[in-house]
């Protein structure tokens, strides 16, 4: 394992990022809309918010988006912005937990969660290839005798995690989709026996 020169900023965004692999794997799977889920939810949130605020200061080694210019260290380029974006769709997912009954809101909670939850492990695939001494060789293509990040076999896994996590997308709409299209009738029903007069 190569940890090498990270920094404490560094160690803390980890432990935020372990922390959030965590709530994030049991909030998957679990049952949704208890007191736990509601729990692990918080803590999944305040643990990217943690970790992901923390990687904007973290300038060891960037993509940039800039067409032609070269990766290194010391650039706000292609992770940064993976960044930026899982901030946004974990606050938004936690701002849309909230509000779940109300239209969209109740999609918008699942698969903004689901997204930001995409990118902590698509970091994650970058951060083991870069780390475990195993993977490191893999993680680059040399082409023309210069080393190309990322490499055939990373841009592969990503593709997988990709794959899945689409497949976890469609099956939590057509979840909410079949939630809120059995819970309406109901719901229909209650509102016009509590509106009708009472009966002598």
């Amino acid at each position: 394992m190569h940890l090498a020169g990270i920094s404490i900023i560094g160690w803390i965004h980890t432990i935020g990022c372990i922390a959030a692999l965590i709530f994030g794997a049991m909030n998957l799977v679990a049952a949704k809309g208890t007191p736990h889920h509601k729990f692990r939810g918080l803590g999944y949130t305040v643990s990217m918010v943690v970790a992901m605020g923390l990687s904007l200061f973290l300038y060891h080694f960037d993509i940039p988006v800039v067409r032609g210019a070269r990766p290194g260290p010391g650039l706000f380029g292609l992770f940064h912005w993976f960044t930026v974006f899982a901030l946004f769709f974990v606050l938004l997912g936690y701002y849309a937990s909230s509000r779940q009954g109300r239209g969209l809101w109740a999609y918008t909670h699942p698969v903004a969660m689901t997204l930001s939850y995409y990118l902590l492990i698509g970091g994650l695939i970058n951060e083991l290839f870069a780390r475990v001494n195993v993977l490191r060789p893999y993680a680059v293509d040399i082409i023309n005798g210069k080393p190309v990040f990322p490499s055939h076999i990373v841009g592969i896994t990503q593709n997988a995690d990709g794959l899945a996590f689409l497949i976890i997308l469609i099956l939590f709409c057509v979840k909410v989709w079949r939630y809120r299209r059995t819970s309406a009738p109901h719901a229909a029903r209650s509102a016009r026996a509590k509106s009708a007069p009472a009966q002598d």
